[in-house]
């Protein structure tokens, strides 16, 4: 994510590889577990202290940490494209992360402007939970030929001010994470209301 190294390099010195030396690992991958989960088991090989801020979208936090062996060092972050167009950013502790590192973590993003959101570590966390739903109900409406995609995200942005249409914003963020993140919290919920519309499905069929 280019745009994450683009939010720190003011602050602080980007590593061009991992050691010992390295006081924050960022590990970007939100749906593949056993990607994300062979990277956890490399950073633990090559540096033993530095925080980690996982990307925690699809796969919880606790989850994560339970497949590191330094899991007090391991803090959930809501890391998506664009998310450094936002003013804010959500992180999630575990039991198991340490006082110490979420202070850490914090502290980061701060010097980075961002006001800084502790969140229980479900599933979509926050911000991207409800905006998800709100993409998939926008498919829905076009999916049944309610409105078109142009209309549908006029009247939305027309309506309630939001920054983007939800079509709009499923292209910026990225159908297939917005689909993996449904996913998710259908398996994790099981309620009808995170049920993929199947056009989503099929746009995913064709990335």
């Amino acid at each position: 994510m280019s745009e994450l190294s683009e939010t720190l390099k003011s602050d602080y010195e980007i590593a061009d590889e991992l050691d010992e030396s390295v006081d924050f690992i960022f590990e970007l991958t939100n749906f593949n577990k056993e990607i994300k989960f062979n990277i956890l088991n490399f950073i633990d090989e090559k540096n033993s202290k530095g925080v980690i801020i996982s990307s925690s979208l699809c796969i919880t936090p606790l989850e994560q940490s339970v497949n590191c062996k330094f899991p007090e060092r391991l803090v959930g972050a809501g890391l998506y494209p664009t998310f450094s167009k936002v003013k804010g950013i959500e992180l999630s502790e575990t039991t198991y992360t340490s006082a110490e590192n979420s202070a850490k973590a914090k502290s980061l993003f701060e010097k980075t402007g961002k006001e800084v959101f502790f969140v229980k570590g479900r599933t979509g966390l926050i911000s991207m939970r409800i905006i998800s739903l709100i993409i998939n109900e926008a498919y829905l409406v076009l999916q049944e030929g309610t409105s078109d995609r142009k209309d549908i995200d006029t009247a939305m942005k027309l309506g309630t001010n939001y920054p983007f249409g939800p079509i709009e914003w499923s292209e910026r963020i990225g159908i297939e994470l917005i689909y993996h993140i449904l996913k998710a919290m259908f398996e994790e919920f099981g309620d009808d209301r995170y049920r993929i519309t199947p056009l989503e499905k099929k746009l995913i069929s064709k990335v």
